[in-house]
C-alpha cells in the first residue's frame, strides 16, 4: 500500500516534466487548498498560470465598474457623449481662452516656448494703448449703429413677416420667393453699386447711410426668419380679437406680439453680432472718417504692412466681445426658447 501511495505521488509530480504546476494539498483540517506555481515548459522556459488569473481580475473591476454606473443610473453611452461635449467645449472656448491670454501678456512674451496658456506676468499695456487709439469712440459708434439698426428692422420685419403669415393677396408667393432670393445674394458682389448710389444719395461717411444699408441687407433673413412664428400661433386668437373689436395693428400689437417675442429675441441676436461685427460694409462707407470707426474698423487699424500689434488685436478684441456677451446672456432664454418654437409649427 506504502508502494502505491508513493507511485501515485511520484506520478503526480513528474506529470509535467521539471517543473511543478498547480497541485492540491491536504491541509491538517482536512481541507484541500491549491498551489499555483510555474509550468516548465520543454524549450527550457516557463510559464505563468497566474496571467490568466490576473486577466480575470480586470474583467471583474471593469464589471464592478459597470455595475457601479448601472446603479448610479448612468449609462455608458452618456459618459461618452458628455466627453464629447467636453472636447468640443474645449475646441470652442480655446481660441477665446488664448486671445484673453495674449492680451495681458508682457512685450515680448506672446510666442514664447514652452506654451503656457496663463502667463508669467500680466501686463495691461496692450489695453492702454487700445483706449489712448479711440476705444471708447469706437465702442460708442458701434453701440450707436447696432442700436439703432436692430430696431429699425424689427420695426420693418415684424409687420412684413405678419402680413406674409396672415394675409393671403395675388402674388405672395412670388414675393416670398424675392425676398428669399435677394437674400442668396451676397452684400459682397453688391458692394460697388451699393456705394455708387451711396455716393450719389450723399450718404457715405454717415452713420444713417450705414445703418440704412444694414436695414436693406438683413430685413429679408429677418422677414424670412419671423414668419416662421407667426405661422406656429394659431389663427384663432386673430379672429377672438376682431371679434373684441381690435383692427389689425391691434391685433398684433396687444395679441400676437407676445407669443412671438421669443422670435424676435433671436431675430435681434442675429441681427446685433452681424451689425457688431460686420467688416467690409462698415469700412466701404465710413472707413475714410476716422471719428466714425465701429470697434472692427478700429481692430484692423493695429494691422499694417510692415506689422502687427497682436497684443493691442487681443485687447481690443476681448472689450470688443464683452457687449455681445451680455446681450447673449440678457436674452438666452427667449433665444433658446425661440430656436426650438420656430421649428415647430402649430405648437
Amino acid at each position: 500500500m506504502t508502494t502505491d501511495r508513493e507511485h501515485d505521488t511520484g506520478s503526480s509530480s513528474g506529470g509535467s516534466p521539471g517543473g511543478s504546476g498547480t497541485r492540491r494539498r491536504r491541509g491538517g483540517g482536512g481541507r484541500t487548498e491549491a498551489v499555483a506555481g510555474s509550468t516548465s515548459r520543454t524549450d527550457g522556459g516557463s510559464a505563468d498560470v497566474s496571467g490568466s488569473a490576473a486577466e480575470g481580475s480586470t474583467d471583474t473591476r471593469l464589471g464592478r465598474v459597470g455595475g457601479a454606473l448601472a446603479d448610479t443610473g448612468v449609462r455608458p453611452l452618456d459618459v461618452v457623449t458628455y466627453g464629447l461635449y467636453g472636447i468640443a467645449m474645449l475646441f470652442f472656448a480655446f481660441p477665446v481662452l488664448w486671445i484673453v491670454s495674449a492680451s495681458v501678456r508682457p512685450e515680448g512674451a506672446l510666442l514664447s516656448f514652452p506654451f503656457r496658456l496663463l502667463p508669467r506676468a500680466v501686463s495691461v499695456t496692450a489695453y492702454q494703448r487700445v483706449f489712448r487709439e479711440g476705444m471708447v469712440t469706437w465702442l460708442f459708434n458701434s453701440t450707436l449703429i447696432t442700436v439703432v439698426g436692430v430696431g429699425s428692422i424689427i420695426a420693418v420685419s415684424v409687420p412684413a413677416a405678419y402680413a406674409f403669415s396672415r394675409f393671403r393677396f395675388r402674388g405672395r408667393r412670388q414675393l416670398l420667393g424675392a425676398v428669399l432670393l435677394f437674400q442668396m445674394i451676397s452684400s459682397i458682389v453688391i458692394i460697388v453699386p451699393l456705394y455708387s448710389v451711396m455716393t450719389s444719395l450723399g450718404l457715405v461717411d454717415t452713420r444713417a447711410g450705414l445703418v440704412l444699408l444694414y436695414v436693406g441687407i438683413q430685413t429679408p433673413f429677418s422677414i424670412w426668419l419671423l414668419k416662421g412664428y407667426f405661422d406656429t400661433v394659431p389663427e384663432e386668437l386673430d379672429y377672438a380679437a376682431r371679434i373684441d373689436g381690435c383692427n389689425r395693428l391691434q391685433t398684433l400689437r396687444h395679441v400676437l406680439l407676445r407669443p412671438v417675442l421669443p422670435g424676435i429675441a433671436v431675430v435681434a441676436i442675429f441681427n446685433t453680432v452681424f451689425l457688431w461685427s460686420e467688416f467690409v460694409i462698415a469700412y466701404t462707407v465710413i472707413g475714410s472718417e476716422r471719428s466714425l470707426y465701429t470697434i472692427s474698423i478700429g481692430i484692423y487699424e493695429f494691422q499694417s504692412q510692415f506689422g502687427n500689434d497682436w497684443r493691442a488685436i487681443a485687447a481690443a478684441s476681448v472689450v470688443g466681445m464683452l457687449p455681445l456677451v451680455v446681450v447673449f446672456i440678457s436674452l438666452q432664454r427667449y433665444f433658446v426658447k425661440g430656436l426650438i418654437k420656430g421649428s415647430l409649427k402649430g405648437q
